[in-house]
This record gives C-alpha cells, structure tokens and sequence, in this order.
C-alpha cells in the first residue's frame, strides 16, 4: 500500500531538474577547459576505453536517438576529435574512432570530470553519495 503524502514528490521532475543544473555546471567547466561539451566527453570516454563503435552502438550505450549521435559525432568530427568510416561489414553503418587530440581532450575532460564528481561527494557526505549511487545505478539500468 502506498504511504500518504502531505507533498507530491514529483521524483521525476526533480531529477530533470538536478540533471540541467548539474549538466550546466559540467558543460562550462568542460568547455572552458577541454573545450567540448559533457555530450562530446561521454562519446571521447566510451571510445577511449571501448575502442572504436559503430554509431548506433554509441547511441545504445549513451541512450541517444539515431539522429542526436549523427549530430554529435559530426560535430566532433569537424573538430578533430573523432573519424568516421564506413563500416566494411555494413555499408548503411559507421564506425567511429578516437583522434589524438580528442584522446588528449578526453584526458582533460576526465580530470575535470573527476573533480567535479570529488565536489558532489563532499557535499553531500559519504552516506548520501553511497545512497545517491545506489538509486542511480538502479534507474539506469533498470529503466
């Protein structure tokens, strides 16, 4: 049974909310420094550590539409950060690859990243951060 509440949660809405706030936050120090977006860093992260993907691989493991990774990988494109080829085993499908300079950028972007997440941590507190983990995890791969 449902537990009554004096106020509606609205756990969605609040954690679109957190997510802009947080993605905003990420994107200016992102930009500033390693001069991509936290978008462009999540493609530089998945192909520095899984090596070269098709396109509708990195959609699927990014939760991105087809038309949103042809747009994203062409921007990185046009800024050196990533080649595209057409697939050998698959003429309709892309494969696309990690350029020194966005491995470089994506190192950066890693230690922005990686203080940005030491900030959230700490003001939270380890309890909250170890809960706030737990239920993210969940939706992500549960949803």
């Amino acid at each position: 049974m449902a537990r009554a509440r004096a106020v509606d949660r609205r756990l969605f809405l609040l954690l679109e909310i957190a997510a802009r706030k947080l993605n905003r936050d990420a994107d200016a120090r992102l930009k500033s420094v390693a001069g991509v977006t936290s978008a462009q860093a999540a493609v530089l992260f998945l192909l520095a550590r899984r090596g070269e993907r098709r396109m509708g691989d990195i959609g699927e493991m990014l939760s991105l539409h087809p038309p949103a990774v042809t747009g994203l990988v062409n921007r990185m494109e046009a800024l050196g950060l990533v080649t595209k080829k057409t697939s050998p085993s698959d003429k309709r499908s892309a494969i696309v690859s990690l350029t020194e300079k966005g491995r470089a950028l994506g190192d950066t972007a890693d230690h922005i990243l990686r203080d940005l997440n030491t900030e959230l941590e700490n003001r939270l507190g380890e309890e909250d951060a170890d809960m706030l983990h737990r239920v993210l995890t969940r939706i992500a791969v549960d949803f």
